[in-house]
């Protein structure tokens, strides 16, 4: 059948079709939402490749997203740096940021149709060509414009890197091996986080002014990494083939009104949030774009419901997959919550106490490796995300702990680190990465391959502006009292806030998240079905 055809009348489904991977449990089920409503059973990988292959494959794609996060992470201490080199006035400064995190969250769902429809293999490899290049071309250019529009495109290349790869690891992992190379493959984004501080700190120690600055060799340094992977990439990297053959069918599918609709929705959003950030909440530089981005979101979602099946960017069936809703919701948090208490400390280490970049970001390396830990642990006990609703509670609650001590901390150097500062860092931390892996584990195991690089892209982009509204909220808080960051009753306040906003989500995950439901529980819906 064409898939340029929609199909009106409802198709009664054949028997649904279950099978049960005995080491993951309820986490090797797919709700395959379906481009006809006819339920197939997906047996193993799409791609057969040897052990081998597969995981130096996987290591790969985790070194790309490395990469991508450390390209944010490591300008938490580059900022400060960057700025006078290039004569960036106080105001503009969150632009170093935000220039590359707004064009990398708003093309995610983009470049996630299109690794879907085209194949993911050339859109991760020539990414990866492309990421390396826009890296060295920044380490040398000469004013604040071009750096802007280059850290842009930047995160435009990274942003494909994200979705192509959750399309491949499904694509290539039999479904008993998904749940620990995705486990796997989020224990580098966390080691990004934290490690994108520790490799500034170390590249601030190069002494050197204008194009011998340390920033400029840290671009450098991403180019010598990522290009040689690239080369790499052209004759390791599979192709597994797209959802429609015919060219003409992919272009009327890639759903390119809906696309951009999203994307402006997302760009206008985040913009607003540091607008507002910077400029102040009342001001029409907040407000006008953040007025705008609603219309168009829920014009994305009425266009999306109007689509025939296998045309729609987001197909509205795939909402009805169970707990892909509130999934996507409660995936707001994670990365707010380490952004939040990672700029407010390193800034208190650094500026405050007047520590050096590399300590300042020595004292946040806790934070990475208890999260390292929780990945390799649930690596190995797939239950735990098998099965996530407890394991899920039970560190959300201690991720509101680590809160309540970092609020009580004192100083947060000397003694007052090691009794609150550390503690919180090493439960807390561990408890967002359970979060954090089981989201991800849950979210890609229950749709089907062939949509796997948009629930991909969704997922990160809800996480992308989960955490443009935490720093947003959090930088208009720092101004309660006078003296920014050096106040610390600010940074109290805006602690409190998302000690409150965890409160809330955790109450969100009891109350609407389902565990267990399976075929029986949507059988009736003739595009879902577990297989």
């Amino acid at each position: 059948m064409s898939s340029e055809k929609a199909v009106d009348a409802p198709i009664d489904p054949p028997p649904v079709l279950t099978r049960i991977q005995s080491q993951l449990g309820p986490i090797a089920t797919r709700q395959s939402v379906l481009e006809h409503g006819h339920p197939v059973v997906e047996e193993g990988a799409e791609v057969k490749l040897s052990q081998g292959r597969k995981w130096a494959l996987l290591v790969i794609f985790s070194l790309a997203l490395f990469v991508d996060v450390v390209g944010s992470s490591a300008f938490f201490v580059f900022t400060g740096v960057v700025a006078p080199d290039l004569d960036i006035v106080f105001e503009q400064q969150s632009w170093v940021i935000t220039s590359y995190t707004v064009t990398f969250s708003s093309s995610l769902l983009l470049w996630g149709r299109v690794s879907d429809l085209y194949s993911p293999s050339p859109v991760f490899k020539y990414n990866m060509f492309s990421l390396a290049a826009l890296s060295l071309l920044l380490s040398f250019l000469p004013d604040k414009y071009s750096f802007f529009v280059f850290r842009a495109l930047c995160g435009i290349s990274a942003a494909a890197l994200v979705p192509s790869a959750f399309r491949l690891i499904v694509a290539i992992f039999e479904p008993h091996e998904l749940g620990r190379a995705f486990t796997l493959y989020g224990m580098s984004g966390a080691l990004g986080n934290v490690l994108g501080l520790e490799l500034a700190g170390v590249f601030s120690l190069i002494p050197g002014q204008g194009q011998m600055a340390a920033w400029r060799w840290f671009f450098r340094g991403v180019a010598v990494v990522v290009f040689p992977v690239a080369l790499v990439c052209l004759e390791l990297v599979p192709t597994p083939k797209g959802a429609a053959n015919e060219s003409g069918a992919k272009w009327k599918r890639l759903d390119l009104l809906g696309a951009m609709s999203m994307l402006s929705a997302i760009i206008l959003l985040v913009l607003s949030l540091n607008f507002g950030a910077t400029y102040g909440f009342r001001t029409a530089s907040f407000l006008v774009p953040f007025i705008l981005a609603f219309p168009l979101l829920f014009f994305f979602f009425f266009w999306e419901s109007r689509q025939p099946p296998g045309f729609a960017l987001l197909p509205s069936s795939t909402w009805r997959i169970p707990n892909f809703t509130t999934l996507i919701i409660f995936a707001l948090l994670p990365l707010g919550w380490w952004s939040v208490n990672f700029v407010p400390l390193v800034e208190i280490f650094r500026d405050v106490h007047g520590e050096s970049n590399i300590m300042a970001a020595t004292r946040m390396l806790p934070e990475g490796i208890a999260a390292a830990a929780v990945c390799v642990v649930m690596g190995t006990w797939t239950s735990a995300s098998a099965r996530p609703r407890w394991p899920v509670v039970g560190a959300m609650v201690s991720c509101i702990v680590a809160y309540v001590l970092w609020i009580k901390s004192g100083t947060q150097v000397g003694a007052d680190y090691w009794r609150f500062i550390f503690p919180g860092m090493i439960i807390g931390s561990a408890g967002m990465q359970v979060v954090l892996t089981g989201v991800n584990v849950a979210v890609m195991t229950a749709v089907p391959p062939s949509q796997a690089g948009v629930a991909g892209a969704t997922l990160q982009s809800a996480y992308q502006v989960g955490a443009a509204i935490a720093l947003s909220i959090q930088a208009g808080l720092m101004t309660v009292h006078e003296g920014g960051v050096e106040n610390f009753s600010n940074v109290q306040a805006s602690w409190y806030f998302e000690l409150g906003w965890t409160v809330c989500w955790l109450i969100v995950f009891l109350v609407f998240y389902r565990p267990g439901r399976n075929a029986k529980s949507v059988g009736a819906d003739p595009e879902l079905v577990v297989v």
